[in-house]
């Protein structure tokens, strides 16, 4: 839901009425140097938006944390998020580095 006072709310309506981002969605995210999730099965994914698991950067039963942290799909998903943030699915619509209200 999206709040009734424009304060609040995390979007606001471009000149066609679409809703976007209030401050822009930056190619940059702390979680994914700082965090990850783990699932039950040991499947390592970027973060809790990713609940389906569909990004699946590591398998802990097969590899350790370090390597799994430091591997060719973690480097390449980072890169990902740096160059193109709202091509990726879970990022898109993530509050990570947003602000909320504008100033």
């Amino acid at each position: 839901m999206i709040p009734q006072n424009n304060k609040y709310s995390r979007y606001k309506k471009d000149r066609n009425g679409k809703m976007q981002v209030k401050s822009g969605l930056k190619n940059h995210c702390w979680k994914l140097w700082h965090a990850n999730v783990i699932t039950w099965d040991g499947l390592v994914v970027p973060c809790c938006f990713d609940k389906d698991a569909t990004h699946q950067l590591g398998n802990l039963t097969t590899q350790s944390f370090r390597e799994t942290w430091h591997n060719d799909n973690y480097r390449q998903f980072r890169r990902e998020l740096l160059s193109s943030r709202k091509n990726i699915d879970i990022c898109a619509n993530c509050s990570e580095g947003l602000s909320v209200w504008e100033n």
